[in-house]
């Protein structure tokens, strides 16, 4: 387990399936409201069917990513045509923000699968010409996405619809099939959490967890307002020298399908940017409006057709996928870029660092964008194998556990990073205990910092 907040929604999902209890999260004995449950469920499906702990957690996330792709797919094809699904589908199922969000259990791509469905679900209603028809239905499935994705986190995709909201107005009238699909879908669970819970849940979850998160910096995420900056080049990455292809075009030509994608993306980034508290998960969302308005580029071309030259910059991004694994666990491990150490490229790693390379400059241009986006599968495979045995041992608690587990260890917590303290938790399944605070211990785990916790004896 990852971070601070994956161990918690893993530990908490298990629960729900050795308790059968669907409305109140509790995180080892104690609820605990700062999410809703949409992703405890999925990860408690596979608890429930017995799936190993770590892939019941994860796994659910990674198939709805892929049937998220799938089914996008199909809508930007009917919007934009088969180019741009294409292109824009592609580019999302290979940037590093999907990617690494695909793969753990967090509940920022449930949110973005679901808000992003109801935004490309409203795209046929702007379109020139739109056949009206399907209207009650369709603005029914854009309420039900949305109420699926408040299930996901809270009233931030509320936030991230007003763009939607405004170019919609027009049939304010029928917002009601909207609006009882919505309440049908997201309701139940609030209303029985609120009269299980009360008053308590009203200010942990919404007080606490959605409002102070503007202004207050106890919730320890407090950034600059220019964070999300390099953020979205990163999650981009190697995609991000494509966002130059908007250079140039008058936004004024565009029609509202695209006027919308773009409000939805500027909207949402300015309005995580006045927030103070900033984790680089937020941006998850606008990340498919971003790249399926770069797709719709192509409606009306193929990817062939754009310049050799608009792709040498992404290849040589993709070059460097092999120096990042060789130095990716150091940074992590000491949550700084600076820590950034680049180690000795053997031949295999120099072969991944040329390929792109050469295909960028000798393979035929109609296969330019398979070839790269290939290149960046295979990178992807080398750095899980070089980087993940190492952060599996350096970065995440599940190798301090199994030394624990094969020395019969009983420790307990003398400061540790809570990473560390809630990752050591999930594999002990309950929480760890505090030194002093009684019993009686083996050993206890000191660290400074986030570096790697140290066993000594009390």
């Amino acid at each position: 387990m990852m971070s601070t907040d994956e161990p918690r929604y893993a530990a908490i999902a298990q629960t729900m399936a050795r308790t059968g209890d669907l409305v109140t999260p509790y995180l080892w004995g104690s609820p605990w409201f700062e999410k809703p449950p949409l992703l405890y469920w999925m990860s408690a499906a596979f608890f429930a069917m017995r799936f190993p702990a770590e892939l019941a957690a994860r796994l659910p996330v990674a198939l709805l990513s892929l049937a998220f792709l799938a089914a996008a797919a199909c809508l930007v094809a009917r919007e934009f045509g088969v180019s741009a699904a294409t292109v824009s589908m592609g580019l999302l199922a290979t940037s590093a923000g999907w990617v690494a969000y695909s793969n753990f259990c967090l509940t920022d791509l449930p949110m973005a699968v679901f808000f992003s469905l109801a935004v490309l679900l409203s795209l046929p209603l702007l379109r020139d010409g739109a056949d009206l028809r399907g209207l009650p239905w369709r603005l029914a499935g854009v309420g039900a996405c949305l109420g699926m994705a408040v299930l996901a986190k809270g009233l931030v995709p509320l936030v991230l619809a007003v763009p939607l909201v405004w170019y919609l107005r027009r049939w304010w009238r029928e917002w009601l099939w909207g609006a009882a699909a919505f309440v049908l879908v997201a309701g139940p669970w609030y209303v029985a959490i609120y009269l299980r819970q009360g008053m308590p849940f009203i200010r942990e979850f919404f007080f606490k967890h959605h409002f102070e998160r503007l202004y207050s910096n106890s919730l320890q995420h407090v950034q600059p307002w220019y964070y999300y900056v390099p953020v979205l080049l990163a999650a981009l990455f190697p995609w991000t020298p494509l966002l130059l292809l908007f250079a140039g075009r008058r936004a004024e030509r565009w029609d509202k399908r695209r006027h919308l994608l773009w409000a939805t993306v500027s909207f949402g980034f300015i309005f995580f940017s006045i927030s103070v508290n900033k984790l680089p998960g937020y941006l998850l969302p606008l990340l498919p409006a971003l790249l399926v308005l770069l797709g719709a580029e192509f409606e009306v071309r193929s990817f062939a057709e754009l310049g050799r030259k608009w792709l040498v910059a992404p290849a040589a991004l993709i070059a460097l996928i092999p120096l990042i694994a060789k130095g990716l666990p150091d940074a992590l491990a000491a949550g700084r870029i600076s820590a950034f150490h680049l180690g000795h490229l053997g031949p295999t790693a120099f072969f991944y660092v040329a390929a792109p390379l050469a295909a960028v400059w000798f393979g035929r241009r109609s296969w330019l964008g398979v070839l790269l986006v290939l290149c960046v599968v295979s990178g992807g495979i080398l750095l899980k194998a070089t980087a993940y045995r190492v952060l599996d041992e350096r970065v995440s608690a599940r190798g301090l556990w199994r030394e624990m587990q094969a020395r019969h260890l009983t420790v307990c917590d003398a400061g540790i990073n809570r990473d560390w303290a809630y990752g050591l938790s999930f594999y002990r399944g309950s929480e760890l205990p505090v030194c002093g605070n009684g019993g009686s211990y083996d050993l206890e785990l000191r660290a400074k910092g986030r570096e790697r916790p140290k066993l000594g004896a009390q």
